[in-house]
């Protein structure tokens, strides 16, 4: 069944719970995750979109509680729009990379254990992960999305090398369960995951490297040969800026160059 939106959810023997935001959307899936981490002594991880219901749902669910922080993992509307609102309603201070107020490595203590911020840029420079260890949990943002295999990493706040860097030290963590800001949590074998979304990109560079054999050139032309035409209007506006990313990375690795006329393929 269908997630219900502004139900908290809990996850994990009350520790953890979930607020679903009625934002559904082919970028968002069935909407954006709020998290709450502790019992009495809360930790919220990214407020959401500024709608009343969805601010009101997160505030009844913190109840009588106190919120020590209010935490981003990125400022994309989706996560951050309602954070400024839900931090001044709840008295709690607001930590985004964005404005230096969240640096690698600081903690948060919520009254079930200790939340640690992780740098995870790749979706975007400023993306943030938090590890939430008592749980073995880390709570991915949009590193990773629940049910699929790929993520949004494109051009011009992507970045493919740096992201899966990130994958990498999310990997480095050992969780036993990954929750992402949309979609389903990873849980179990979250190794074997991480693994599904670099071959994911291993599979995609190779459409790319083989569009490029195939005589596209400019950025438009590879993004039609990997992409085709059928997409959600909505998704067809990132394709030019993920296959950027994707020539950026293997412009890295030493794979391809840049022409006067767009893009080719090195021979290895």
């Amino acid at each position: 069944m269908p997630r219900r939106q502004g139900c908290a959810v809990h996850l994990s023997e009350h520790v953890i719970r979930s607020v679903l935001a009625p934002n559904p959307s082919p970028m968002t899936l069935d909407g954006t995750r709020t998290y709450l981490v502790g019992r009495r002594r809360l930790v919220v991880i990214d407020p959401g979109p500024d709608m009343d219901t969805h601010l009101d749902a997160v505030a009844d669910a913190v109840g009588d509680g106190v919120v020590v922080a209010v935490l981003l993992t990125h400022t994309h509307p989706d996560h951050a729009a309602g954070a400024e609102r839900l931090a001044e309603r709840l008295g709690a201070p607001l930590h985004v990379a964005a404005h230096g107020r969240l640096r690698d490595g600081d903690t948060f203590e919520s009254d079930a254990g200790d939340v640690v911020a992780v740098a995870t840029p790749g979706h975007t420079p400023d993306h943030f992960s938090f590890h939430f260890p008592v749980a073995d949990a880390v709570f991915c943002g949009d590193l990773m999305t629940g049910g699929m295999d790929t993520a949004l990493v494109a051009k011009p706040e992507g970045d493919l090398t740096e992201y899966l860097a990130s994958l990498e030290r999310i990997r480095a963590l050992a969780p036993r369960v990954i929750h992402p800001a949309h979609g389903p949590a990873f849980v179990g074998d979250v190794g074997a995951a991480i693994d599904a979304y670099i071959r994911h990109r291993q599979e995609r560079e190779a459409q790319v490297l083989a569009a490029l054999e195939a005589g596209a050139a400019s950025l438009d032309d590879i993004a039609r040969h990997v992409y085709g035409r059928k997409l959600h209007l909505t998704l067809r506006e990132f394709t030019r800026g993920t296959t950027a990313a994707y020539l950026e990375h293997l412009e890295r690795a030493g794979k391809v160059r840049r022409t006067p006329t767009g893009w080719e393929a090195l021979e290895d």
